[in-house]
């Protein structure tokens, strides 16, 4: 069975895209989510560009919360989340701000992203995953392989580990969010996973939550992961990186996927 294993934040930290290319070239994961405001991203253009003649699908993860410098628009999580729904956005601002990172990816890399997605999963939430869905619908019509990512559930999630955040992701907009890229027939993933409070204590906390994980995977389903080769400092989750990184490292990792008949998707 094929699966996606995607690292997100890449930008954010030189040790976290350090890190999840080391996993690439060792077969632990298949895609990155880069943060294109990033200062660092510039010096890892060139091992990320070969990475991905080498099968790395490289997509842009939409920020709307972290503010780098050069952002036009950011605003905490919990706010944004407030204002999306009950419609307040300025979608002018967030228009703005969607343009620009995906004109920093394109003008970076010299290629269009393989998918787009969201940092703290913004995309999903209402206003925004409307500007989102034009933007494949016009910009990128030419573009068919470009794909979204869903947030919601594989079929099968009786025994999800830390579900009550999963379905708060599909309740805060995930479910109408894939109802919205089927009606417009834009490509997505099937399933969605690796959804935790980062409170595994070590790596083999976090490997028990990856065999539950992998339990419920199904073809074409995306895991999603947070590694980094070291802490990484200022960050919420800057302490559970390494951990994540070092299981995925491990050979645990590859024994569990091959118990669950599982083999990370590499495109060429």
């Amino acid at each position: 069975m094929n699966i996606s294993i995607c690292a997100d934040d890449i930008g954010q930290d030189p040790a976290i895209a350090e890190g999840c290319l080391e996993l690439f070239a060792l077969g632990r994961l298949n895609q990155i989510s880069v943060l294109s405001q990033s200062p660092f991203i510039k010096d890892h253009l060139q091992q990320i560009s070969l990475a991905r003649q080498q099968g790395l699908q490289v997509g842009l993860h939409f920020n709307l919360t972290l503010p780098f410098n050069d952002a036009t628009f950011y605003m905490s999580l919990g706010r944004l989340v407030l204002l999306s729904h009950l419609g307040l956005l300025s979608t002018h601002l967030i228009q703005n701000a969607l343009d620009s990172q995906i004109q920093k990816f394109e003008d970076l890399f010299q290629f269009r992203p393989d998918f787009i997605d969201g940092h703290q999963h913004v995309h999903q939430f209402p206003q925004i995953r409307d500007l989102l869905i034009a933007l494949a619908l016009q910009r990128y019509q030419d573009h068919p392989a470009l794909w979204m990512r869903s947030t919601v559930l594989p079929p099968r999630s009786t025994g999800l580990p830390q579900a009550s955040k999963a379905y708060l992701l599909n309740f805060l907009g995930g479910n109408t969010f894939l109802k919205q890229l089927n009606q417009f027939h834009i490509s997505h993933n099937d399933g969605f996973l690796g959804v935790y409070g980062f409170n595994a204590p070590n790596q083999n906390a976090y490997g028990s939550l990856m065999k539950k994980w992998l339990a419920l995977a199904e073809e074409n389903t995306l895991l999603m992961c947070h590694p980094a080769k070291s802490e990484v400092r200022n960050d919420a989750i800057g302490l559970q990186r390494p951990i994540e990184y070092a299981y995925l490292k491990s050979d645990q990792f590859l024994e569990d996927l091959q118990s669950k008949h599982c083999q990370v998707l590499k495109l060429i």
